[in-house]
């Protein structure tokens, strides 16, 4: 018996009434006939090209996008979408992005080789007493650097304090220098003189 519908953008599906199933039941009659050909299928993929197990495949998509175009009810109508244009994982994806896969899992096995070559042959070259000397001259030539472009932004500021910056600031230190001594005058003058 057919209890629930649930509308997509195609047609409304029908889904059958499970609530009377056991567990055991609905996973042989309804999940395994359906899964295991898709992860057949995906092993399949992975036998006959070995660079599929370190390149872009993502198998838990890889998955979704099978089992989505593979449904018997659509399959003709869903044979050429893209994982991305499926609708509930764009609202997924709407809600939760997706995090970009890792390094080991984007690179295909020559790419993983070489940028470890590189690293290894990098590594060594700077073990080399040559270019050890060159680094230690570059590292001399960039703080001398730092030290002159410091002067300079300090000469360029000494440069452009004037005459009235000077003013203004001694006028303040004369006004607070003055309130502390009126402060300091004002305390002598608490003390009591001496009646005569």
């Amino acid at each position: 018996a057919v209890v629930s519908t649930q509308s997509t953008g195609e047609q409304e599906e029908e889904y059958p009434d499970n609530s009377n199933k056991k567990p055991i039941e609905i996973l042989k009659e309804d999940l395994l006939p359906t899964v295991l050909p898709c992860i057949n299928e995906l092993l399949k993929i992975i036998k006959q090209d070995k660079e599929y197990e370190r390149e872009k495949l993502n198998s838990l998509n890889w998955m979704v996008e099978y089992l989505y175009r593979n449904n018997p009810r659509f399959k003709a109508q869903r044979q050429e979408m893209e994982l991305l244009d499926i609708p509930f994982v764009q609202k997924i994806l709407a809600k939760r992005p997706q995090a970009p896969l890792p390094l080991h899992l984007r690179l295909t096995k020559g790419e993983a080789a070489t940028l470890i070559q590189a690293g290894v042959r990098g590594y060594m070259a700077r073990q080399d007493a040559h270019v050890q000397s060159f680094r230690e001259k570059i590292k001399k030539k960039q703080s001398a650097a730092i030290v002159i472009q410091s002067a300079w932004r300090g000469h360029k500021i000494r440069e452009s304090i004037t005459d009235q910056d000077l003013c203004d600031r001694d006028v303040c230190n004369l006004y607070y220098g003055k309130k502390s001594a009126v402060e300091d005058e004002g305390e002598g003058d608490d003390t009591e003189t001496p009646a005569q």
